[in-house]
C-alpha cells in the first residue's frame, strides 16, 4: 500500500472491479456537491441523486431552483474538477 492513497481510494478501486462504480460515483459526487453547495443550499436541497453521469437535483426553493438552473453548467466543472474526472455529464434540476 503506497502511503499517499488513501483507504477511500482502495475501496473505489475494489467497487469498480466489481462492476459497482456507479455506487462509488453517487456517493463521490452526493458528497462533493453537499460540500461546494454549503449549509443552507445543502439544507433546501432535499434529493441528490447521480445514475450514468446524470446528477439529479431536488429543491425545495422556487428562486433557488431558478438560481441553480441559471449555475448548473458551473456547477458540474466545480464537481468534475473536484473529483478529478469528467463524472457529472449533466445536471437536472426539479
Amino acid at each position: 500500500m503506497q502511503p499517499d492513497r488513501t483507504l477511500n481510494y482502495y475501496l473505489q478501486g475494489a467497487l469498480r472491479r466489481l462492476d459497482h462504480g456507479d455506487f462509488a460515483d453517487e456517493l463521490r459526487v452526493e458528497t462533493v456537491y453537499r460540500q461546494l453547495a454549503g449549509d443552507l443550499i445543502s439544507r433546501l436541497t432535499s434529493s441528490v441523486q447521480f445514475s450514468h453521469g446524470t446528477l439529479s437535483l431536488r429543491l425545495s426553493s422556487a428562486a433557488l431552483r431558478h438560481e441553480m438552473t441559471m449555475r448548473r453548467e458551473s456547477l458540474k466543472q466545480k464537481i468534475n474538477d473536484h473529483l478529478g474526472a469528467d463524472v457529472v455529464k449533466n445536471i437536472y434540476i426539479r
